[in-house]
């Protein structure tokens, strides 16, 4: 075999070599992603064992679609009510475990929340409500400042951990996160208070913890209300 024709075949096992290589990578790339792709994005796997609740609102507000904790198995709503009538009454709609005392907010006769052991998450609305064809969008900025406001004059939510208006669905939310800690009742007061508008009236969502205990559920309270809040969906009013 003459020298030409020895390095012919020899560049051809090269660029066979060459290939097989790049063969090899592609198919080792191929497996990697296949392999990652199988496995489930934790993420978003619920924290725990849920169940889906769907909230009917009063008259033509439309209905609340959102997941929650099995452990929340009982639901009830009421009207809270106020001397100046109807514009002032706020209607709420409550889920929690049974095992913690059920207690509804009045404007009458208040005698304050149980000093311990409170779980559940709260959907409230104004027992006024006129439509309006502004836009939701730019709404939802106007009531983000006036709930960080209210909050801070609060007493009970006196300083905001973090604040951010999320896209949830088809809408944007504003959302804040309180997380307390009372030195002197060595009590944890975690909330993620949340509020978006349908036809230019103000919904609230509100994932409260008030406990003594400490571990994964307490410290995990507010991540975990994040995941359930981002469940919302929400049917507009006619």
């Amino acid at each position: 075999m003459t020298l030409i024709k020895k390095y012919e075949v020899t560049k051809r096992n090269l660029a066979n070599i060459f290939i097989l290589q790049n063969l090899l990578v592609i198919s080792i790339l191929f497996l990697a992603a296949s392999n990652n792709s199988s496995k489930p994005d934790i993420i978003q796997l619920p924290p725990e064992n849920t169940k889906t609740h769907i909230v009917k609102l009063v008259d033509s507000l439309g209905e609340v679609t959102v997941t929650l904790p099995t452990r929340y198995d009982t639901s009830f709503s009421w009207t809270v009510r106020s001397d100046c009538g109807k514009p002032c009454d706020e209607i709420k709609y409550r889920s929690q475990p049974k095992t913690l005392k059920i207690t509804k907010e009045s404007g009458f006769i208040w005698l304050g929340e149980p000093k311990d052991s409170i779980e559940r998450f709260t959907i409230s609305h104004s027992g006024y409500f006129p439509f309006h064809d502004n836009k939701d969008t730019s709404f939802i900025f106007n009531i983000h400042e006036h709930e960080k406001e209210n909050i801070i004059l609060d007493p009970d939510t006196y300083k905001i951990k973090s604040d951010t208006i999320e896209k949830i669905g088809d809408r944007f939310f504003s959302i804040i996160v309180i997380d307390l800690y009372d030195t002197s009742k060595a009590q944890y007061s975690k909330k993620l208070l949340a509020a978006t508008s349908i036809k230019g009236n103000i919904i609230s969502f509100s994932f409260e913890l008030l406990t003594k205990g400490i571990g994964g559920a307490t410290d995990n309270f507010i991540n975990n209300s994040k995941f359930y809040l981002r469940t919302i969906r929400i049917s507009n009013g006619q």
